[in-house]
């Protein structure tokens, strides 16, 4: 069962926003196994969403439609959705009503214009929106299953997770789910990472990628469930040829694990004089969410010594530097060397010292 997501509105293409929909709906179907097909967004422009629409079923089994679903006038999703399926439109009293409960009860007096959030294509299920008065829905037509979304990122999480969520379970039993595996790798450049793999995985049939998100060269492989068995053997190959330079696997989150084994503590004193911003930017948000209660503190010179955790990352020379963990009366300290010499590096020196100070964190804290 492959998918495509079409996004609607002239903000969309116009630079305002950045449709982050699309990447949103494709990582809750990659989940389950759905291959994501492909990606467009198109202004309120009606002869454009029509082309569109026929051009996304033709490359999908399920189609995905997010926006134009509120009550201005360039707001008529609905209208083009219903003349591309050849379905009438009809009025649905609950939506109208759905709209009153949602507005009267905040002081706001719910005017006619907003009627149009109410039609929706001939045997259409309405699907309720509790964060906003556009419901979505879902239909049938040209042999494809069809789901229209409002647009807002925080009304589609809410239908999703009371409507589609459990339709998509539900209607995916049966399918073999293309899954993919992930090597996350660093200290050495993509087409070095890609010689390995491709060495290891010649003439094998499979899907093979590479993602540079510094300072790591994600590996992915791809392959349906069936051939788990399979492929498991070249998994391990694989694993072993990046083993000098592996660091995750399967999309782990250094930060987000470090955080979460900081959590344990009631304090914590980070002091960085190496990285700049990169390793106070990578920790910060996940630490806001597991250590809210917990005393933790960054800064550059200096560190608290009354902390219950310690840790530091100091420069030694240019391409060195000291990183070190103290809990109580120990301490473990190693140094990192950056395998990134020339100057030109440098913010890659400093974005791999960043990443590899939390992988040394996280092995001493036990």
């Amino acid at each position: 069962m492959k998918a495509t997501v079409l996004g609607i509105g002239t903000e969309l293409v116009d630079g305002q926003i950045v449709n982050k929909n699309g990447a949103w709906i494709s990582g809750k179907l990659k989940q389950l196994g759905l291959t994501t097909t492909l990606h467009l967004v198109v202004p309120d422009d009606k002869k454009l969403m029509l082309e569109a629409l026929q051009f996304c079923a033709g490359y999908g089994d399920l189609l995905f439609v997010t926006g134009g679903l509120g009550p201005t006038s360039d707001d008529f999703t609905r209208d083009v959705v219903s003349e591309w399926a050849h379905l009438p439109l009809e009025f649905d009293e609950s939506s109208w009503q759905h709209i009153k409960d949602r507005l009267e009860p905040r002081g706001y007096v719910v005017k006619e214009i907003q009627r149009q959030q109410c039609y929706y294509p001939r045997g259409s299920r309405v699907l309720t929106n509790t964060e906003g008065t556009a419901n979505a829905f879902y239909f049938e037509a040209q042999g494809k299953k069809i789901f229209v979304l409002p647009g807002p990122p925080r009304e589609i999480e809410a239908v999703w997770n009371s409507s589609i969520a459990q339709w998509l379970i539900d209607n995916t039993k049966n399918i073999d789910p293309f899954i993919t595996r992930h090597w996350d790798t660093i200290g050495i450049g993509e087409s070095d990472v890609a010689t390995i793999v491709e060495d290891v995985l010649k003439d094998v049939d499979v899907e093979k990628g590479y993602r540079v998100h510094l300072p790591y060269v994600e590996v992915k492989m791809s392959f349906f469930k069936s051939r788990e068995a399979e492929m498991a053997p070249y998994i391990e190959k694989v694993t072993q040829a990046l083993s000098h330079c592996l660091i995750t696997r399967d999309q782990q989150d250094v930060p987000l694990i470090l955080s979460r084994r900081l959590n344990q503590f009631n304090s914590v004193s980070i002091q960085d004089s190496v990285t700049g911003q990169f390793l106070m930017n990578r920790l910060m948000p996940v630490m806001r969410d597991f250590m809210t209660a917990k005393s933790w503190s960054f800064a550059n010179n200096v560190i608290d010594e009354e902390a219950q955790v310690r840790l530091s990352l100091l420069p030694r020379d240019e391409h060195t530097c000291l990183v070190s963990v103290s809990k109580g009366r120990q301490t473990f300290t190693d140094v990192l060397d950056s395998p990134y010499k020339k100057m030109p590096m440098k913010e890659r020196r400093m974005q791999y010292f960043a990443e590899m100070a939390m992988v040394f964190w996280l092995k001493h804290l036990g």
